[in-house]
């Protein structure tokens, strides 16, 4: 049988001889890809604290990191030829942290940044050197050089999916998975766990949770692998009970992760996966449980992109032409929010006023209770024909939604809780074809 080239590693300094015409089209899904820090207690002083000099080790050490007593909030853009900026939300100062090859694509999950290349195969993952480590009573917030952590190459248009222990690079012409290693990345290395091997061309997803991969096979069915790449051993008890409930989402599609567990879309409703991370018990298959729709969904109105503020219960997703789907994954529950205009992009504030933020196919910018459905706020027109020709991405945080608008090379903040009020514009040299928040 023929093979197809296996993907290639590269770390450092990025290829800039990429070219290749055409719009974006590459879907990215990036979700938590944080480092796991393990120690907890009272956040520190007022003033930054440099965790990278030869003081003593304490809470919140970081090698090479300085500590500081807010969230370093920043937006990271792109062009389409692949400038990469780094634009500070408290200063508004901004740099160029990479110059890369023509771009489809670019997404983040709250500290890297991966670059899809047009046309597609390779992926560039960036470190913006901002992040937040949330302990749940709570948090810190560290400052570091940003930095291009290098490439990974390989067939066709790629997923990026990642979790706290293994960050997974799907590639859809090659079927193929490279599994990374992300405390590595947060070092300035990729280094390879393993991969996983699936049918080329066909659809699937592979979705690190917790000490496991959860990947799709070559008829669609998802198994459960290790972080190695390995599936584990079907006749264990665990890992026999997981595909059970496995065997019964059937066209997975979109994942998210949640500070309860992590998603997956089926076209039954969704699975949500939680790790009991306080368990001594060794055995990394997490538990699985289903979350059927409440009602008869067509294939059209499935949840099959998942959206949210980072480290909340609640997610949302486009339901079709009917508005949007609410999962609460803490109540294991759907919820059906109708919409006056159907919508483009959906995501979940899921604050204590259940803010919804939405992009309709118009171009409106609508901000819907979660819990009455009534829209609270709008700005008509916000974004015009040629911005959702091209598309857009639309990302929310505590206090601020962000969507950028290339036709008029601006991205605009937006305080949802004030009806929609436009509370900054960003204007570049180039239009901003592509963001993602960083520092939260």
């Amino acid at each position: 049988m023929h093979r197809l080239p296996r993907p290639i590693i590269r770390t450092g300094t990025p290829r800039t001889d990429r070219r290749g015409p055409g719009p974006a089209r590459t879907a990215l899904a990036l979700g938590a890809l944080a480092l796991t820090l393990t120690a907890c207690a009272p956040p520190g002083g007022a003033s930054p604290t440099p965790t990278a000099t030869g003081e003593a080790r304490g809470h919140g050490y970081v090698e090479g990191a300085s500590e500081l007593p807010e969230p370093q909030l920043h937006l990271a853009t792109a062009d389409q030829a692949g400038t990469v900026e780094l634009t500070d939300l408290l200063s508004e100062e901004r740099t160029t942290i990479a110059e890369l090859g023509p771009l489809a694509a670019l997404t983040g999950d709250g500290r890297f940044v991966a670059a899809h290349s047009e046309p597609a195969g390779t992926v560039t993952i960036i470190d913006t050197g901002v992040w937040t480590v949330d302990h749940e009573d709570h948090q810190h917030y560290y400052r570091a050089e940003p930095r291009v952590v290098g490439e990974v190459e390989g067939d066709g248009p790629a997923d990026v999916i990642a979790g706290s222990t293994t960050t997974a690079v799907r590639f859809a012409g090659s079927g193929e998975t490279v599994l990374l290693d992300t405390a590595a990345l947060g070092t300035g290395d990729i280094a390879e766990s393993g991969r996983i091997e699936s049918s080329p061309g066909a659809p699937g997803l592979a979705v690190p949770i917790g000490e496991t991969v959860i990947a799709t096979d070559g008829s669609g069915r998802l198994r459960v692998h290790g972080t190695d790449g390995e599936l584990l051993d079907p006749a264990s008890t665990s890992v026999a009970a997981a595909d059970v409930v496995l065997a019964g989402c059937t066209e997975p599609a979109g994942s998210i992760a949640t500070n309860v567990g992590v998603v997956i879309g089926c076209a039954e409703g969704a699975l949500l996966a939680v790790v009991d991370r306080s368990s001594s018990d060794p055995d990394p298959v997490p538990a699985f449980e289903a979350i059927p729709y409440p009602q008869a969904v067509s294939a059209d109105e499935r949840a099959t992109s998942f959206h949210a503020r980072p480290g909340r219960p609640t997610v949302a997703a486009v339901a079709g032409t009917s508005g949007a789907w609410l999962l609460d994954t803490r109540e294991r529950r759907w919820a059906l929010l109708p919409t006056p205009t159907p919508l483009r992009l959906v995501t979940a504030v899921d604050d204590r006023d259940q803010h919804v933020v939405g992009l309709t196919t118009t171009g409106d910018l609508l901000i819907v209770d979660g819990a009455t459905g009534a829209v609270s706020g709008s700005a008509t027109a916000l974004a015009g024909a040629p911005d959702l020709a091209a598309g857009v991405q639309l990302e929310v945080d505590q206090n601020r939604a962000y969507l950028n608008l290339p036709s008029s090379r601006t991205v605009v903040e937006i305080d949802y809780g004030d009806a929609a009020r436009i509370a900054r514009t960003f204007t570049f040299d180039t239009p901003p074809a592509f963001f993602a928040e960083t520092g939260r």
